[in-house]
């Protein structure tokens, strides 16, 4: 005889629970946002192959972004970014916090500080993150430009504290430097 599950909890998919816990970091204190969703991400990116082959299509003239995910009321949006080979970002600030977990593949963040002279942004450091690298920034913590320098793709996994409608408006502050 066949009896249903009736309290067998629902299985949630990565995605799912990615929402479930920044609709939870959301409320918590500001202080605990960089945490709570470094820690988010880092059980998002442990999962393998829970993007679609659609949300890891690679564009041949530049990165891509896959939008994952709005949240109704405007406080974060989830995306997926697709860096080719040899494809970059340009050198840019953020408007508002991100949260950044690589999901596949390998990219390179070259970090920057502002040239006194008011010139442009000189190159401090360049750390390359692997698949399960996770890092935080506050909006204007920091300048920086992301690289992906192999032939194969990567992906990555950005939260932006920012309505979805503004996602290609309210998150970068470009600064203009090749």
């Amino acid at each position: 005889m066949n009896v249903p599950l009736m309290n067998a909890p629902l299985l949630k998919t990565p995605l799912l629970r990615l929402i479930e816990r920044m609709d939870a970091a959301m409320v918590a204190p500001a202080d605990d946002l960089p945490p709570l969703v470094t820690a988010a991400l880092g059980e998002s990116v442990a999962q393998p192959d829970w993007l679609t082959p659609e949300q890891c299509r690679a564009s041949h003239d530049h990165y891509t972004r896959h939008v994952l995910y709005g949240d109704p009321d405007g406080r974060y949006t989830i995306v997926a970014i697709v860096w080719g080979a040899r494809q970059r970002s340009p050198i840019h600030a953020h408007h508002t916090w991100c949260g950044v977990g690589v999901y596949r593949g390998k990219i390179n963040e070259a970090l920057y500080h502002e040239n006194a002279d008011g010139g442009p942004p000189v190159l401090s450091n360049i750390a390359v993150r692997g698949a399960g690298t996770l890092s935080f920034d506050h909006p204007n913590d920091g300048i920086h430009r992301i690289a992906n320098n192999e032939v194969d793709p990567a992906v990555s996994i950005h939260i932006y504290g920012v309505n979805r409608a503004r996602i290609t408006t309210g998150v970068n502050r470009v600064l203009g430097w090749a």
